[in-house]
């Protein structure tokens, strides 16, 4: 027989059989070729819970009822200490054995001290001796022999299994070897090597989602819910897992009479599962064991130098315990980062340790890995999963960090920079930095109320001319865009006749009084006269913002008044100062819609047509208004265009209020 390698799943569980039937045809055929006394090697590998030993089970079953000997045996941990302890167990060696051959064999090894047996010259005795056992039963009748769990066979055991595997195909004997997939011994990858070449090896997959359905169905009694189905999904298809997870929710009346459970399910998992679970990864080395702990609290995805720095040890010093974990199926790689191999794993691990415990351990985790300069991202997530996330150090970090935080995950530092200011204490210098860095945002986020509040906030404690200034233009732009535009003009000329504000932001303050004015009373030359100061104040202090909203508040008025050649102008300086900041996108993007609509007011169809396409392609902005805007200006273009669908294609990500007529 030529090797194969056959990707198939397979459940753990004797009365739910799902799937199979390729593999399990294999090693039927292999039996009925023991009647017609040819032998044959399969080895059978897949991950730990894959199926395994369910489905070699089933097939010994069938042997003995077809009147084969059957000899079977399991390796474990602690079985390479004894040399040829799996094989003598296997082939049922015992001094009382009635079989005389059985009894002699015992005898020898019996009076071996265990000193002496090491020696190459007894171990090559012992190993002829069960294997010419073998040989004289497959005389008498075709035997089977399997052995579960390889990996763990001591390497004298592993030499018999290789000589029989050498001669089984010579015998009616069927050699069987399971073991777990990534073995890192040599002699167990030389051995499967040999089962390739003289034989059959099945690797097993995981179940795919529809034989992980009817699994659940055969298990609960009924399809599963949808609740349920993506519970199960975290098990990435490992029957076992699965099963137990199920049987978890069921001894726990989870499992309702519509085959679904509680959303809050989701949240945390039956502790009976997760006693269960732990109890099987109890095997792995102590080393592994504590790394997977610290690995949990890292989430779904973490690379070997974070786990290195939350257990402050060199990466050098993991590689064995990371091997392990990879060779047990329990985490993978992906590029360069290392991930829990099914999510339930990392759930149960994490959900074992104490919450007061947890909370300790994140916290630490935290420090140590802004103490390796590790992405702020990272920090703030296990900042977030503490009861106390506003220690000193972590308040000096966060002072330093938010800039970063708040550009690329503005939820996150909105929750870390509330959690710090609400549950700690941090000096007046901290809390003006954090407070201002929170209003501004909430502002960005469209949160304008609370906006307004920290904005408040931030004033009645700071001094600093800039962080005053900001927080004045903070709190009105909230108050506009919250709909109170007198209070938000209000607020504004109380900051202009205020103490004396940098030029940058005295031009911003003015730029955006300008919008109110002409929002609030309609007085378009009052507009006009604020936004032209603004620009003149923007342009001395070399504010491309300032200036390009005090251009777009010249636009605004100027197509109000339908003066749109002006109106044109005053955009296209607009976009000439406005950068690829991303400060600027926001405003770039309204005024590259803003030339659109114009150009249409111009009757410049092809040239507003160019315009509706770059603007497409620039920064959309944050919340749904931008966005909302962009497609009826297209829609409206379109519609006058003549490309109708189009018109109509362009509404779609827009929802209007029903119309009662």
């Amino acid at each position: 027989m030529t090797g194969i390698l056959i990707e198939v799943g397979h459940i753990d569980r004797t009365d739910v059989w799902v799937g199979r039937d390729e593999e399990l045809a294999i090693l039927r055929a292999a039996i009925e070729a023991l009647g017609r006394g040819a032998g044959s090697v399969v080895w059978v590998e897949g991950e730990a819970g894959i199926g395994k030993s369910a489905m070699v089970a089933a097939v010994l079953d069938a042997a003995r009822d077809s009147g084969y000997e059957v000899l079977c045996g399991t390796a474990d941990q602690l079985s390479q200490r004894f040399p040829l302890g799996v094989m003598v167990d296997c082939l049922q060696i015992r001094t009382g054995s009635p079989d005389p051959r059985r009894a002699a064999i015992a005898k020898f090894l019996r009076d071996r001290r265990p000193g002496l047996f090491e020696t190459d010259d007894i171990t090559h005795t012992a190993v002829e001796m069960l294997v010419s056992l073998v040989d004289e039963m497959c005389t008498a009748t075709p035997v089977v022999l399997g052995v579960d769990d390889v990996q763990w066979a001591d390497e004298a055991s592993l030499l018999v299994w290789h000589r029989l595997a050498i001669a089984a195909t010579q015998l009616p004997l069927l050699l069987i070897g399971v073991c777990r997939t990534g073995p890192d011994r040599q002699e167990v990858r030389q051995l499967r090597a040999a089962a390739a070449r003289r034989g059959t090896v099945i690797s097993l997959g995981a179940l795919p989602d529809t034989e992980v359905a009817a699994l659940v169905a055969g298990l609960v009694g009924r399809p599963p819910g949808p609740t349920l189905t993506r519970l199960t999904a975290r098990a990435m298809g490992n029957p076992l897992y699965i099963r137990e997870l199920v049987d978890a929710l069921l001894r726990e009346k989870l499992v309702g009479p519509t085959g679904d459970v509680p959303e809050s399910v989701l949240d945390r998992i039956p502790p009976s599962y997760a006693a269960a679970l732990n109890d099987r990864l109890g095997a792995l080395p102590a080393q592994p064991a504590r790394m997977l702990c610290a690995a949990s609290l890292l989430g779904g995805e973490f690379t070997v130098e974070e786990l290195a720095a939350v257990l402050r040890v060199p990466a050098s010093e993991l590689a064995a315990g990371v091997q392990d974990a990879v060779d047990s199926g329990l985490i993978v790689g992906v590029q360069r980062k290392l991930t829990f191999r099914h999510p339930l794993i990392r759930q149960a691990l994490y959900e074992s340790m104490p919450a007061a415990l947890r909370s300790a351990l994140h916290g630490e985790a935290a420090q140590a890995l802004a103490a390796a300069d590790a992405d702020p991202l990272r920090v703030a997530q296990q900042l977030l999963a503490t009861d106390d996330p506003g220690r000193d150090w972590a308040r000096g970090w966060l002072v330093e960090a938010v800039p970063a935080l708040t550009a690329r995950a503005p939820d996150i530092a909105v929750d870390l920079l509330q959690r710090t200011l609400d549950t700690a204490l941090p000096n007046q210098g901290d809390r003006q930095v954090l407070l201002v860095n929170l209003a501004r945002t909430l502002l960005r986020m469209g949160r304008h109320a609370e906006a307004a509040t920290r904005a408040r906030q931030a004033l009645a404690i700071t001094n600093e001319p800039q962080h005053r200034a900001e927080m004045h233009w903070v709190l009105a732009r909230a108050l506009f865009s919250a709909g109170d535009n007198d209070e938000a003009v209000a607020a504004v000329r109380r900051a202009l006749a205020g103490a004396e504000q940098p030029d940058r932001w005295r031009a911003r303050l003015l730029a955006s009084l300008a919008m109110y004015q002409r929002a609030s009373t309609g007085d378009l030359d009052a507009a006009d006269a604020t936004a032209r100061e603004a620009l003149d104040v923007g342009e001395r202090a070399g504010d491309p913002l300032s200036m390009g909203y005090a251009l777009i508040d010249l636009w605004l008025t100027h197509s109000v008044r339908r003066d749109h050649a002006a109106a044109l102008e005053y955009v296209d300086r607009a976009l000439d100062v406005l950068t690829e900041d991303p400060e600027h996108a926001n405003l770039r993007t309204y005024a590259l819609d803003a030339r659109t609509f114009t150009l249409q007011n111009l009757d410049r169809w092809p040239e507003a047509e160019t315009a509706l396409c770059r603007g497409r392609a620039s920064t959309r902005h944050p919340d749904d208004s931008g966005e909302v805007a962009s497609a009826l200006t297209g829609a409206v273009l379109r519609y006058w265009l003549g490309q109708w669908d189009d018109a109509i294609a362009a509404l779609a990500p827009v929802e209007l209020e029903p119309t009662t007529l």
